[in-house]
């Protein structure tokens, strides 16, 4: 038991502190780049980082397939020749996938920019080494060695550091240079990782066809789609500027979005390691554990939000040239609070509770309105601050529909939700009503105001995390 629980403490504590590291060095490309490069070639990298984002959708769900089957084993349980089978069949794929889109690059390459169709390319090489090296770091994660998983993350942090180091020291200011040292960044940690998950990949395998491989993809698909809708509701709006504003406006709304996907990153990385844990509860605690995590996700979200008036005060300071963005900012982070909630609890008790087929439905719909708010806000309006609005509204609407499901089918107490969707309403009027304070009074006054808001919402709730903490401690 003292064992289990020192593994548990080295886990949690190496995961928390790869995201922090994560998040500095996002912080500093994040800001050294925009301020370094042209507008042109910071438009065109945010052009790469935009369309590798669906990377995950061209491993067509095996990978979630495989960790909803097996998400319960540790290492020395799963078959180690089924999964040689799984190693072959991912780089078959990958191979396949990178074939079929360089032929349509080439058919389509005319009718494109030179520099869009280098971007483009870029994307097709590094999706392969995306999606075999989250395919064994997806096998870490749910046999619970997150130490291995962790080394890997500090390592590609380590090196994404180096690369903007390497950028100001030589003067790479073009965007191919950044695009070849980040592909060289994501093969390096592939082998890295395949060399972790070596004996699933060399040995005797199983054959194929005995593989269940087909009900992988059936049932890891439409998961791994409803994972990607808070990327695709971020993406339509991105695309819809992308293509219909200009090149600066593009890299405008994309610095906004980079913003934001600091703090995504961060509850990504900790969603991973949520979910090996919540599958070993006892299930009759699952309606209790659903509303007490919702509860304490909405209080670290909204002062997350704080991040806004730090970046508020770099940019206006720093970074003249990105000041017409902040507006996009700050409606942006207003998603903060729902992408947290859906992705470590919605998310992770649809993995759990195995509701694929519903989580899919109420997903394609929040794609679906997304995508119609986004086409009425630049029909109506033509300008890209109405097109973040349309996706804020979109992110709502799916977390609404989202934990109807839940209240649903775990028969949990309206009057708890109510409180929830009180507290996150009242937080974000306070956070809009101070987002064009001057950053630093501005700071101070919305930390005080959403301390306040939790204590007079959340106290109970406070209160049992605090006895679950020490009642684990104690045990």
């Amino acid at each position: 038991m003292e064992k289990a629980k020192k593994e548990n403490l080295i886990n949690v504590i190496m995961v928390v502190s790869s995201n922090i590291f994560t998040i500095l060095v996002a912080l500093f490309s994040g800001f050294i780049l925009p301020k370094e490069l042209s507008i042109p070639d910071y438009a065109y990298y945010r052009v790469y980082l935009l369309y590798i984002s669906y990377a995950g959708f061209f491993h067509f769900g095996i990978v979630n397939g495989i960790y909803l089957k097996y998400g319960n084993m540790d290492l020395e349980q799963i078959p180690k020749k089924v999964f040689r089978a799984y190693s072959f069949f991912m780089l078959l794929s990958q191979a396949a996938v990178v074939a079929v889109l360089s032929l349509l690059l080439s058919g389509g390459a005319s009718a494109m920019e030179q520099d869009k169709v280098i971007a483009f390319g870029f994307v097709i090489i590094n999706i392969p080494l995306i999606n075999i090296k989250w395919f064994y770091s997806s096998i870490n994660q749910f046999t619970k060695r997150f130490v291995i998983d962790s080394f890997v993350t500090y390592l590609q942090n380590i090196l994404n550091l180096v690369m903007v180091l390497l950028v100001i020291l030589f003067r790479w200011y073009d965007f191919k240079w950044i695009l070849v040292i980040l592909t060289i960044c994501n093969l390096v940690c592939m082998v890295i990782v395949m060399g972790q998950n070596k004996v699933l990949l060399w040995g005797e395998k199983a054959r194929l066809g005995d593989t269940g491989i087909p009900e992988l993809i059936k049932n890891g698909f439409f998961l791994m789609l409803s994972e990607f809708v808070g990327i695709i509701i971020l993406g339509i709006d991105s695309m819809f500027v992308d293509n219909l504003f200009s090149q600066t406006e593009f890299a405008m709304y994309s610095f906004a979005v980079s913003v934001i996907s600091v703090i995504f990153t961060a509850i990504s990385a900790v969603s991973n390691l949520v979910y090996p844990y919540l599958v070993r509860v006892e299930e009759e605690k699952y309606a209790e554990y659903y509303g007490l995590m919702s509860d304490v996700l909405s209080m670290v979200s909204m002062v997350s939000m704080l991040a806004f008036y730090a970046a508020e005060f770099i940019i206006l300071r720093w970074l003249e040239k990105f000041i017409p963005s902040l507006s996009v900012v700050a409606i942006l982070f207003g998603t903060v609070v729902f992408r947290a909630v859906i992705t470590l609890v919605c998310g992770n008790y649809f993995k759990v509770l195995k509701l694929i087929k519903e989580y899919t439905w109420n997903n394609i719909f929040a794609i679906g309105i997304s995508f119609l708010l986004n086409a009425a806000a630049y029909v109506m309006f033509r300008d890209y601050r109405y097109i973040a609005g349309a996706s804020l509204l979109s992110f709502v609407i799916w977390y609404l529909v989202t934990e109807r499901i839940f209240i649903r089918y775990l028969q949990i107490p309206l009057a708890g939700c109510l409180r929830r969707y009180g507290y996150i309403l009242a937080g974000l009027l306070i956070f809009y009503l101070l987002a064009d304070a001057d950053p630093i009074p501005g700071f101070f006054l919305y930390f005080a105001a959403v301390c306040g808001l939790s204590l007079l919402c959340f106290w109970r709730q406070l209160q049992k995390l605090l006895g679950i903490v020490k009642g684990n401690a104690a045990g």
